[in-house]
Parts: structure tokens; sequence; C-alpha cells
């Protein structure tokens, strides 16, 4: 949850950032460091977790490196409304373990967000590389994901720590994977957008217009 210190320190900021919009930011805004004060969590709980694997690859634009993703998890979370009201100037990163987290929907309404988060396959459990039990889920440092590089995520992660977030419950992350079920395949990027719009449909109905945008392909 946002808190007072954040606000005062952030609101010059975002004032000015708002003013000269997106596209100045991504032409040459500073990028702002990472602080414990920043990181608060914001992030309540999982409720939903479904790995999927893909035919096709995809770029993860989400994050600097763009790294290529095959495979990864499907979350719904349990957010602060607060945290995902949209702004105009930067927003807090969502991360999740080590790897930034693609938003789909806004979820200030229901304060359910969807989002995909990509990873490696770990053959031997049979399912994405990147531990749901072992790995903080939180929302860092104001700034633009596509920002966010390898240096930058260890540090938000020794934010996180100072901060105190940790992991979830085990016995809340079983439950959000037993609900989400097994893999779920699918042939690409397309398809598994569609995919997370029938989440957004389901679990944040205030935004069924934004899901039925990403839908719209399908009803042609």
């Amino acid at each position: 949850m946002r808190n007072s210190r954040w606000f005062l320190t952030s609101f010059a900021a975002l004032a000015v950032l708002a003013a000269a919009g997106t596209a100045w930011m991504k032409a040459g805004a500073t990028q702002p460091a990472a602080s414990s004060t920043a990181a608060a969590s914001g992030v309540r709980g999982v409720l939903f977790a479904q790995p999927f694997v893909l035919d096709q690859s995809y770029s993860h634009t989400w994050r600097a490196e763009q790294p290529s993703v095959r495979a990864g998890w499907l979350l719904v979370l349990d957010v602060d409304p607060e945290v995902v009201v949209p702004q105009q100037g930067y927003e807090p990163v969502l991360f999740v373990g080590d790897q930034t987290a693609e938003r789909i929907n806004h979820g200030d309404g229901s304060g359910h967000l969807v989002v995909i988060v990509p990873s490696e396959l770990d053959h031997e459990r049979g399912e994405p590389a990147l531990d749901l039990l072992a790995g903080p889920i939180w929302f860092g440092t104001p700034s633009l994901p596509e920002q966010v590089d390898a240096k930058r995520l260890a540090e938000e992660r020794i934010a996180a720590r100072r901060a105190g977030i940790k992991p979830f419950a085990a016995a809340k992350v079983i439950e959000a994977k037993q609900r989400g079920g097994g893999f779920i395949a699918l042939k690409d990027r397309t398809e598994l957008e569609r995919y997370a719009a029938t989440l957004v449909t389901t679990w944040a109905p205030d935004e069924y217009d934004l899901a039925q945008g990403l839908l719209q392909p399908l009803l042609k």
C-alpha cells in the first residue's frame, strides 16, 4: 500500500511526468532508484495460478532484456486497488520472484489483477521454474517495466527483503494452483492473451469491455 513518505517524495515527480507524457519518458526519463519505502507489497494474495506452455515463443517486452517466452504462469492476484489505479506517469512495477509481470487488466475496481509471468520450465517438477512458494510477489519502485533489467531486479529484491516482504503462505499458494489446474498448452502469444482475457471476465467483471476488446478477433 502506498504510504505518506512515498507520496510526499514522489508527488512532484509524478506531476512533471504526467505533463510531459509517456512518450517523453520512453525517450529519456531517468529511472527512480529502488527504495524500501517504495517496496510496500500492495499484493494481498494469490487467488489463481495456472502454468502455461506455448508452441511459438514471443518477446517479454515488460523487461529490458526482452527474453524469449515459451512458458510461465497465469496468475490472478488480490491487490490493493489504490496501488493499481492507472497513472499517466510511472507506476509501481509488479515483480513475481525474479521476474517482472505483465498486467492484463487494471484491477483498481475489483482488486483482482490478471498477470502473465514468464518462466523457464523445470522438467523435473513438471511446472515453471519460477517457484511461487519460494519467491515474493510485490509492487516495487514506480518505473517503466521495460526499463527493468537483471541488475535493477536484484536491487528491488533487496529493497523488498528489507521491507519485510516474504512469499505467501504455502497453503494459499497451493490452493491457488489447485484452482488454476494443470498446464494449458497454447499456440502463441495471441492465444495466451485471449485466454488471459477470459480470466478477466471471471475475476474482474467490471472490466468486461477491456476483456472483450482482447477477445474481439475470436468473435468475428
